[in-house]
């Protein structure tokens, strides 16, 4: 069978995180009164550095949750991962807006603060601003050089 050059692209990586588990577990602890959502994770594209990332969508047409590839390190904590999926399963749940309702709700994921701590400790690797691994909670930074904070945006939606 011929190799078609978009499989060339990028090389093919392990899978760090079984995600059908996880959305099960996100389902099964807070949305079990509907339908489970198929979930899964988005195309990997090419780019070194971004102003912003998307780290989950909802389409609403579809129901389909899907969650950035990125995210699926062995440096990425598995509840990380669960928060994004929390977040989308609301969308389809609450609708588009994130208004206060939406937040009130968001919050009563168990790791809410963890998870926002994180993505504020890991953000300009995920943007590819910074060179080095993801940090892993509780392990010691490793100095990097200090450049003056750009505008950064991060899109759950």
């Amino acid at each position: 069978m011929p190799v078609r050059k978009a499989d060339t692209l990028f090389p093919i990586v392990e899978a760090s995180h079984n995600l059908k588990s996880l959305a099960d577990e996100v389902h099964r602890t807070y949305f079990y009164k509907y339908p489970p959502l198929p979930v899964q994770w988005g195309q990997q594209i090419s780019r070194k550095k971004r102003r912003s990332i998307r780290l989950g969508s909802y389409n609403h047409r579809t129901t389909e949750v899907r969650i950035h590839p990125m995210l699926n390190s062995p440096n990425v904590p598995a509840f990380f991962i669960q928060s994004v999926i929390h977040h989308e399963y609301l969308h389809h749940v609450l609708g588009a807006p994130h208004n206060r309702r939406f937040h009130q709700h968001e919050r009563t994921f168990r790791y809410f603060r963890e998870s926002q701590e994180w993505i504020r400790g890991n953000l300009a690797f995920l943007l590819g601003r910074r060179k080095n691994e993801l940090r892993v909670p509780g392990a010691t930074p490793v100095a990097t050089e200090v450049k003056p904070p750009q505008p950064v945006q991060v899109s759950l939606f």
